[in-house]
């Protein structure tokens, strides 16, 4: 059965009698519990052609959705924008939120005068200043060549430098971006560190790499870390082996090292099922005399407890008991 509305006007006054504030609170009070069964959710399709103008007229906040805004011409509001003397896009976004944009002003100028007048920001707030898609910059080498005379000695010193407002307009600020199959490598050949990302480095095999780090007779993981921020460390070495191998011969951190010792994530791997485990620590309780917390972590200590059972298994099994 087709619903029956109320009128327009009728709907339009119950409406505006709830106070909201915007379309956004329009949509949620209308997926309530609240609304009336003749207040329709789509006002905008009921009354099409029947007294309908917006929701800004609908809810009676006089707002206008910017499609249908007038807007002042494209000379007229660049001038007035050029009055307010605003240095940046950040200030234009900022200003644009005060509330003290007039009404027939875009906040996105570039869209509501695109092939009206539009040109770039540093025309419409006046600073001249021209977006990097417009710009010409220098030659990849050329660039390349300044940077380098710059003595920067990392990535970071890179992002101070290029914010610092000294460096020239014709040399980018996103290189990577610019010279992208124009000779861009990558950062280190940019700054002419020598330094390569992880990811387009060449690293040796793994059994070659493998035998290399077992035979410095590392004790564990901790001394494995402090061995990779050490200037020891070969190029052809990753100080994430786990990443770089992982497919290609990776088994863990105990055979990486060569000390046989699997971490309890390795371990996971062949834990027995929760009843057999649950069997077997039964038995392990009754031949070491484990009745408390406390024998459970001495065994363990103890090298009492097989690979295959958890250390923790309160933990690892509290969420496979169904299983």
């Amino acid at each position: 059965m087709k619903k029956e509305f109320r009128s327009f006007a009728d709907a339009k006054k119950f409406v505006q009698s709830l106070g909201l504030k915007n379309q956004p609170e329009w949509t949620v009070y209308c997926k309530s519990d609240n609304k009336p069964n003749d207040i329709p959710s789509s006002p905008s399709k009921v009354y099409k052609n029947k007294g309908w103008i917006s929701y800004g007229d609908w809810l009676g906040t006089g707002n206008v959705a910017p499609r249908y805004m007038k807007y002042r011409l494209f000379d007229e509001a660049r001038k007035f924008v050029h009055s307010l003397k605003l240095k940046n896009t950040t200030e234009w976004k900022k200003f644009t939120k005060s509330g003290q944009l007039p009404n027939d002003m875009s906040s996105v100028p570039e869209r509501t005068y695109k092939n009206k007048g539009w040109i770039s920001y540093g025309d419409w707030l006046g600073t001249d200043s021209i977006a990097s898609n417009l710009k010409e910059f220098r030659s990849f080498e050329e660039a390349r060549d300044f940077i380098r005379k710059l003595k920067l000695k990392s990535k970071t010193e890179w992002e101070i430098y290029r914010q610092s407002g000294n460096m020239p307009e014709d040399i980018p600020s996103n290189p990577n971006v610019t010279y992208k199959n124009k000779g861009w490598i990558g950062s280190g050949n940019w700054l002419g560190t020598g330094r390569v990302a992880t990811w387009q480095r060449e690293y040796w095999t793994f059994e070659k790499a493998r035998d290399y780090v077992c035979n410095l007779r590392l004790n564990g993981q901790k001394e494995w870390r402090t061995y990779t921020k050490s200037d020891t460390l070969p190029k052809g070495i990753p100080s994430q082996p786990q990443k770089v191998y992982k497919n290609k011969g990776w088994k863990g951190m105990g055979d990486w090292l060569g000390t046989g010792r699997l971490s309890e994530q390795e371990r996971s791997r062949n834990f027995l099922s929760y009843s057999d485990a649950r069997k077997m620590i039964h038995q392990l309780a009754k031949r070491h005399n484990i009745r408390t917390n406390k024998d459970w972590n001495d065994a363990v200590k103890k090298g009492l407890i097989p690979d295959n059972i958890p250390k923790a298994p309160w933990y690892v099994y509290s969420k496979k008991r169904k299983k």
